[in-house]
């Protein structure tokens, strides 16, 4: 297969426009991005971006609407691509590209599917957490992993200087998963019982409670503070 794909891209924040810019470094068209409608301007690097090396940048409050599903199909994408995305893709998206769809989560699936994943496993206390990119099906994380990057994790570390890895290993991780797809790998299945499923974090579940013990309050500071993207 040619070495350059045309790949539809959905993201919405800093940590997307990474992997879109290492697509476009990689010599990929990316004729069409999509974001959210969001009431934040989250979006602008992203939006920067896409205008400059993109044939068209959508916001649309309603990502599963029909006029997004036909303006994929205009551009005949080989692979749809999400990053940092929070909404769900129904199968008339999903079905449209040839090879199908990529999401990169920020942990090491099935653990940590859902929502919040740069701050729940440093409030449980893990040792470890990682970087997946998986096959985009109709659940919420639940596809099949085609690779993951393991990050550790020390007592020392706030939720920044987890970010600020992601941030590198952004750079490069969904091209090799892309150069894999393109070679015929349609990822490891997932066992949808194992792991676990977690909600976005909420303002109450940041607030410390005295009688959780002075490490469960440890954890919980370097999860939700310090200045983070």
């Amino acid at each position: 297969m040619n070495k350059n794909l045309t790949i539809v891209f959905f993201g919405e924040d800093s940590f997307s426009n990474i992997v879109l810019a290492s697509l476009l470094k990689a010599g990929h068209e990316v004729p069409l991005v999509v974001s959210p409608l969001y009431d934040n301007d989250i979006h602008k690097r992203l939006e920067t971006t896409a205008r400059h090396n993109c044939s068209e940048y959508l916001r649309e409050r309603n990502i599963n609407d029909i006029s997004v599903a036909e303006k994929v199909k205009k551009h005949k994408p080989d692979l749809l691509i999400s990053a940092h995305f929070e909404k769900l893709l129904k199968k008339d998206l999903i079905n449209i590209p040839t090879l199908g769809c990529l999401n990169l989560h920020p942990s090491l699936l099935p653990h940590y599917r859902g929502m919040s994943p740069q701050h729940w496993p440093i409030i449980n206390g893990d040792r470890k957490t990682g970087i997946t990119v998986h096959f985009i099906d109709e659940g919420a994380d639940t596809g099949n992993i085609v690779m993951q990057r393991e990050i550790e994790l020390d007592e020392k570390m706030y939720v920044s200087d987890l970010q600020a890895i992601w941030a590198k290993e952004y750079r490069t991780l969904m091209c090799e998963a892309v150069k894999k797809v393109m070679d015929g790998y349609r990822g490891e299945k997932q066992d949808v019982n194992a792991g676990s499923y977690y909600g976005k974090l909420k303002p109450e579940q940041c607030e410390i409670h005295i009688e959780k013990g002075v490490r469960a309050i440890y954890n919980l500071i370097r999860g939700v503070s310090m200045p983070y993207h």
